[in-house]
């Protein structure tokens, strides 16, 4: 599993305001919307027009070493995309890309937590290998797939 220590020390917000990408007024304007509408907090910030996909995800990237990966460049089989429920991969913004033997790769651009990962190995029996991605890919992947 993924050694999330390095994950959980700073929040989205907290990083970009260091990095100089948004404003403090900025960030509370996006957590308002994020607990009106239940949506996650970067998906706030993008619908807000504060910053794009693609800098929250580099910021992500530099931020806890985990790459990036683009899901719509894979064939994923629909074996695969059946082993989780459609609704709990909208709600935490992953899809699964490949197994190769135990292992299971990932793609995400939700909100990542050991619960989650360990819910995922428990479900799979695998060990989860995570990269990053965009919502817009992980959405893109599930629409595709009608699901």
């Amino acid at each position: 599993m993924v050694n999330l220590s390095r994950l959980t020390r700073k929040k989205l917000g907290e990083i970009l305001l260091e990095k100089g990408l948004l404003t403090e007024s900025q960030i509370q304007d996006a957590l308002r919307l994020q607990h009106q509408q239940g949506v996650l907090f970067g998906e706030a910030l993008v619908e807000q027009g504060l910053i794009t996909e693609e800098k929250i995800l580099a910021t992500l990237v530099e931020q806890f070493g985990l790459p990036y990966i683009e899901p719509s460049k894979y064939q994923i089989s629909n074996e695969l995309l059946e082993i989780f429920d459609p609704a709990m991969m909208r709600r935490f913004q992953f899809v699964p890309l490949d197994s190769i033997g135990s292992v299971l790769v990932v793609a995400i651009a939700g909100l990542l937590s050991e619960q989650l990962l360990s819910e995922m190995e428990d479900q799979t029996g695998c060990t989860v290998q995570v990269f990053l991605t965009t919502m817009t890919e992980i959405n893109t992947i599930l629409s595709n797939a009608n699901l």
